[in-house]
């Protein structure tokens, strides 16, 4: 059995019922773990507090996996990155809240298989304490928003499933 396929049977990491990183580089029958994902559900049951999601495009992978091992890692850390659309409005709503301060900040280490889906035009924001808000600091996340183009950037590490947080007061 290969490395990656330790990681399934071990259960360290399924999202949307396809496991991350799995299978070996060539094989047609596993998904290669670098293809963009478009599936919207893992995404809103690990980011469920910043609200409806859409048109997601994103990755999960292990950025130090470079399948040559023999053991599998003993502490992964699978890297979800991307970006969706949210409801008109709702970026607004989010960076118009005063108690998180947000400010100009352009997402960065970008994975060129995304670059095609940043929005032209986007003005992107960000703040750490929104990230801490939606991670509830069990996990390494930054978000950044456009209100410009109503578009979510994620690039999180291990995210959890949370329950919904609520806004501060």
């Amino acid at each position: 059995m290969n490395r990656r396929g330790l990681l399934v049977l071990g259960g360290l990491f399924v999202l949307g019922g396809g496991a991350v990183g799995c299978g070996s580089a060539g094989d047609p029958a596993e998904p290669d773990p670098r293809n963009v994902n478009t599936d919207v559900e893992p995404l809103e049951r690990r980011f469920r507090a910043i609200g409806r999601l859409s048109d997601p495009h994103w990755l999960g992978y292990n950025p130090n996996d470079s399948g040559r091992e023999w053991l599998p890692d003993q502490d992964p850390q699978i890297r979800v990155v991307g970006v969706a659309r949210l409801p008109a409005g709702a970026v607004k709503t989010i960076v118009g809240t005063r108690a998180y301060a947000f400010e100009p900040s352009v997402p960065s280490h970008t994975p060129g298989e995304l670059a095609e889906f940043l929005p032209e035009g986007a003005e992107w924001v960000g703040s750490a304490g929104y990230d801490k808000h939606i991670t509830r600091s069990l996990y390494r996340g930054r978000f950044r928003f456009s209100a410009a183009t109503d578009h979510v950037y994620f690039d999180t590490v291990n995210p959890e499933i949370l329950p919904a947080s609520q806004p501060p007061q």
